[in-house]
């Protein structure tokens, strides 16, 4: 376990780096910023694939990429759902304007890559600032790997009992007209802890492609309930909403309407 969580801090550390070389940013915005942010577009691309990471209990296994699988799951509508979310929560405070956009142009995606696809879309002009919602690379807090989970995802580690689901996303303002990022932040927790949900070890469909309908309906009946934990908290810590916490859904909530 020291030499795992050793492994994870590890890969940690070489994310920070990452992202710090990637350009400087806030994670919430200033008064200033809000002064020139009049109107917005709301651009989801968290929700169109699902990743099945298996870590094998093997030895020298962590020197390797995990069993990884992905399962297009558009359909599930994930992205709808927290476009729509994100726009409620603005609408107070911001004009929303539609904008068209392509999801696979911010499925993989950094600073530098987000900065060209967003000159790139075909906007209004009068949009001040899109507010994307996109997956977020992070370590692995589950099984402390080394490997990194990505996305919306069922995770399962040998070396542990059960699997877990998580959502791992974050929200990036960027500046319209320049492309340049003034805001990021990930989608925490209230005690700034990972979105996950233990689940039982059936959970664990044979194939991705073998997912049964009830399987389905619970990992969506999860990611739904770590979204809503976390996503009008999330907005409301970079500024963007003044939703009282007190409104905010937390994870004792999400369990709870999970296991109803």
């Amino acid at each position: 376990m020291i030499a795992s969580r050793q492994r994870a801090a590890i890969f940690a550390l070489l994310c920070a780096f990452a992202l710090s070389a990637s350009g400087p940013y806030r994670t919430q915005l200033s008064a200033q910023d809000l002064r020139h942010i009049r109107t917005v577009a709301v651009i989801s691309a968290v929700g169109s694939s699902f990743a099945f990471e298996h870590v094998r209990n093997r030895e020298l296994e962590w020197l390797g990429p995990p069993d990884s699988h992905f399962l297009e799951i558009s359909d599930w509508e994930l992205d709808p759902l927290i476009t729509n979310e994100v726009t409620a929560a603005l609408k107070p405070r911001f004009a929303i304007k539609p904008v068209a956009f392509e999801s696979a142009d911010f499925s993989s995606w950094n600073i530098w890559l987000l900065k060209r696809a967003a000159l790139g879309l075909n906007g209004d002009p009068d949009i001040d600032a899109y507010v994307f919602i996109l997956r977020d690379r992070q370590s692995d807090a589950i099984g402390f790997s080394i490997h990194a989970l990505d996305g919306l995802g069922l995770y399962r580690n040998d070396s542990a009992a059960g699997v877990t689901v998580y959502a791992c996303y974050r929200l990036v303002v960027v500046n319209a007209y320049t492309g340049e990022t003034i805001a990021s932040r990930r989608g925490l927790l209230s005690n700034g802890a990972a979105p996950t949900i233990s689940a039982k070890p059936d959970l664990w469909p044979h194939t991705q492609n073998d997912l049964t309908e009830a399987q389905r309906r619970t990992i969506l009946a999860d990611e739904k309930n770590l979204i809503e934990a976390t996503l009008l908290r999330t907005l409301k810590e970079m500024n963007l909403s003044r939703a009282s916490l007190g409104q905010l859904t937390d994870l004792d909530r999400a369990r709870s309407n999970r296991d109803r």
